[in-house]
């Protein structure tokens, strides 16, 4: 393990370089989700029909736009590698745990298309709330929150039982990132209503990127895992996808 770890200082691995990708690219994407949300509602005053489609498909929070579609690859991976991590896992070793995130990486996928949160989001607030204006403390999340922190901090000590003390604190902190993106800023956001530009540029701007981050982070705790504790069933894994070496037409 040392002699791995120590070799990965000077040559990066498969997992590491996947990190950057992937931070890189949520770094391009906030930059231009901010930067055409201020030229449609700033400069033109969304009243330039081509800008305007264009910054809602650079989105990070709508879900017809290039973002989410990012972040739904990010999740069918997670739930891919958590599968991997499950079937090379013995049971006493956290098995069971792998299966558990692979399911919710399957279910979060699915939620970026179908927007299912929302839906139940918006009915919590007409049920609890009925007309009153959301705020950061009068929104479905705050319903939800206790729920979405018990559920993160079982997650998170099973993780700590179960996996390594590396891949656990990736774990962690790649869920928090991502509940903080996608629930606390996304409140604090409701205190920002009627304000464009901050509203959808900035603060969905800080919401989506920690969000892609977290993301990131957490599908790299498991690349990680796979990479450091199962290296051989993830090369013959690999293998197998490969596609077969054609065979040269005989004259």
């Amino acid at each position: 393990m040392i002699d791995i770890m120590s070799n990965r200082i000077n040559h990066p691995s498969v997992s590491q370089k996947l990190l950057v990708y992937l931070l890189l690219t949520s770094l391009v994407l906030v930059m231009l989700h901010v930067l055409f949300k201020y030229i449609s509602i700033v400069i033109f005053d969304e009243k330039h029909g081509f800008l305007f489609e264009l910054s809602n498909r650079l989105d990070l929070n709508d879900e017809n736009s290039l973002p989410q579609w990012f972040t739904q690859v990010i999740f069918l991976v997670i739930a891919f590698l958590a599968y991997l991590a499950y079937r090379f896992t013995l049971v006493n070793e956290g098995s069971s745990l792998w299966l558990v995130i692979a399911g919710l990486g399957v279910l979060l996928s699915v939620d970026d298309v179908a927007t299912l949160h929302e839906f139940g989001l918006q009915n919590l607030h007409n049920t609890f709330f009925e007309d009153m204006k959301s705020t950061f403390l009068v929104n479905s999340w705050i319903l939800l929150l206790p729920f979405i922190v018990a559920g993160l901090g079982v997650l998170i000590y099973k993780a700590y039982r179960l996996l390594p003390v590396r891949t656990y604190g990736l774990i962690a902190v790649g869920g928090v990132i991502y509940v903080v993106g996608a629930v606390l800023v996304d409140s604090l956001t409701n205190n920002f209503l009627g304000r464009a530009f901050i509203e959808q540029g900035v603060m969905g701007g800080i919401e989506g990127g920690l969000q892609l981050i977290g993301s990131a982070v957490f599908l790299y705790a498991i690349a990680d895992y796979l990479e450091l504790y199962h290296r051989k069933q993830v090369v013959a894994v690999r293998n197998l996808l490969k596609p077969a070496p054609r065979s040269k037409a005989k004259v």
